[in-house]
């Protein structure tokens, strides 16, 4: 009798921890990636990706801020996110603070929909032979069919999410390090929502802040337009009857955006 309470009792325990493990793995399907992206970061944001994947399908979030890192590393991140995308998981990704270089890369694996950013967070993109960690033209040189593939596959994964053609995106990080504040970085397509001014977050979901538009304008009841002037009353005396007229409209202040 003994025995059977004490299983009992150990099978209730291992069935209310279950439910305990459950319950939190569902409040906490997010992930963090801080830091450079290199083997060991990427490894354990691979492996949280695919637990969290196999106990639910619930939606994922995933946090980044880095300044870029190794490119191998970074493109398994990029394709294990994309791969989980497209076997019907949901995963918001959410630059906070920056994505430069391969973490942008990283950033293009989310859902579509799903690449959000903090207002002031910033995203920078260039030439993939930066990220490839060659500085010199000898080393360059000596993997230079690798380095062309690794272009190829880095710019083309950055037109097919921005929806820029994929000459515009050569062109503007030839030599050179794109940066791009929240606002800029929509415009571009590298991201899709900025939290806090075009959506906001709850249980995971978005939603859309809904802000007020302008009252159309009201137009003119006919009965309260002027009658015309007759053609034999001067234009002096018609002019005085109507009273002053409006002043004279002032010149708008040039655009700072221009």
């Amino acid at each position: 009798m003994t025995d059977i309470s004490d299983r009992l009792l150990g099978d209730i325990v291992d069935a209310v921890k279950e439910i305990l493990r459950k319950e939190q793995s569902d409040r906490l399907r997010d992930i963090y990636l801080i830091g450079d992206i290199d083997k060991d970061s990427a490894r354990h944001v691979i492996e949280r990706l695919r637990e969290l994947a196999n106990d639910s399908d619930k939606p994922i979030t995933l946090y980044i801020n880095s300044a870029g890192g190794n490119v191998t590393d970074g493109l398994a991140l990029h394709d294990a996110i994309a791969h989980l995308v497209a076997s019907g998981l949901t995963i918001t990704i959410v630059v906070q603070g920056m994505a430069y270089s391969m973490g942008s890369v990283v950033v293009q694996a989310a859902s579509p929909g799903r690449r959000w950013t903090f207002p002031h967070s910033w995203i920078m993109i260039h030439e993939p032979a930066k990220w490839a960690g060659w500085q010199s033209t000898t080393a360059a040189a000596q993997h230079l069919d690798r380095l062309k593939q690794m272009q190829d596959q880095i710019y083309r994964i950055l037109a097919d999410r921005s929806g820029k053609p994929l000459r515009q995106i050569i062109r503007d990080t030839k030599r050179t390090d794109l940066y791009l504040d929240s606002a800029h970085s929509k415009r571009y397509g590298l991201i899709d929502e900025i939290i806090g001014e075009t959506i906001r977050i709850k249980d995971g979901e978005p939603i859309p802040i809904v802000r007020p538009a302008a009252a159309a304008p009201v137009p003119p009841d006919p009965e309260d337009q002027p009658e015309p002037a007759d053609a034999d009353e001067p234009a002096s005396e018609h002019a005085a009857a109507q009273g002053p007229g409006p002043s004279a409209p002032v010149a708008a202040a040039p655009d700072a955006d221009r």
